[in-house]
């Protein structure tokens, strides 16, 4: 009947395989271009990249405009040129003296200005006759503890170079220890009570002034330099040992610091 009718229908099925064939080809695209979101979409969804954290802060380059503390220690020669050393009498003395010093200190910086405070502890160098029986081999030997809070104004900046100004307040004390040979080479082993050395010491206040520089390298720590002009106020009257021995300094003394420090810097 259908050889009758006159229709060809193996032309409908190889149009109907075709469109089957075309139908599956779309359907197999048709999802993938649907679900890709166009440019803007993507820039609109695209995840943010995460905050730093504190720990990563600190490992990058330190910012030294953000407020910071500063540890250093050093070395310092304390010059006191005028100074009248009289550890024999009021009559009998000698001009000068050179110390060598040990200096820590501790800093908060914020922005331009820096406060903090340090120790400092210092060996005077110069021999000073005492008196005694020359057999005694007696000697004098003195040391210098000062405690001061100090305040700097950075007032220029050239990479990692630093320029500063400031000024030291606190207080000094002048130990004068007078010792024989016996004190310093005992005879024997046995320990006897008591100190094996006769000590006078001095206290008084301090004042000065003085400029610096720093160099900042490895990022963190710091090389640099000071000189400092400073004024020691001790009593007038000078301190008496019951042998008669003198406290070396009496009065107002003119003292010149100069030193080199090493530092680190700490985010607050």
């Amino acid at each position: 009947m259908a050889a009758s009718l006159g229709v060809d229908y193996s032309e409908w099925v190889t149009r109907g395989l075709l469109a089957a064939v075309a139908l599956l080809f779309w359907c197999s695209v048709k999802p993938t271009h649907l679900l890709a979101a166009p440019a803007g979409a993507q820039e609109k969804t695209k995840p943010q990249e995460p905050k730093k954290t504190a720990d990563q802060e600190e490992e990058s380059e330190f910012d030294t405009t953000r407020p910071h503390a500063i540890f250093q220690g050093g070395g310092a020669i304390l010059a006191m040129p005028a100074a009248q050393l009289c550890p024999m009498s009021e009559d009998s003395c000698v001009t000068g003296e050179t110390a060598l010093g040990l200096k820590l200190h501790s800093l908060a910086r914020i922005d331009d200005f820096g406060f903090g405070a340090g120790i400092t502890w210092a060996l005077g160098l110069r021999p000073t006759p005492v008196a005694g029986d020359p057999s005694l081999e007696r000697e004098l030997t003195r040391m210098y503890f000062l405690v001061e809070g100090e305040f700097r104004y950075y007032f220029a900046t050239h990479g990692d170079w630093e320029w500063w100004a400031g000024a030291v307040a606190g207080i000094v004390v002048i130990a004068d220890t007078f010792s024989t040979l016996a004190d310093r080479e005992p005879y024997a082993d046995t320990a006897f009570v008591g100190p094996r050395a006769l000590t006078l010491s001095t206290e008084g206040g301090s004042v000065g002034v003085g400029v610096g520089g720093q160099w900042r390298f490895y990022d963190r720590f710091i090389l640099g330099t000071h000189i400092r002009y400073s004024n020691w106020i001790v009593p007038f009257e000078r301190e008496r040992s019951p042998l008669g021995d003198y406290a070396s300094f009496a009065g107002r003394i003119d003292v010149l610091d100069a030193g080199i420090i090493l530092g680190y810097l700490l985010p607050i």
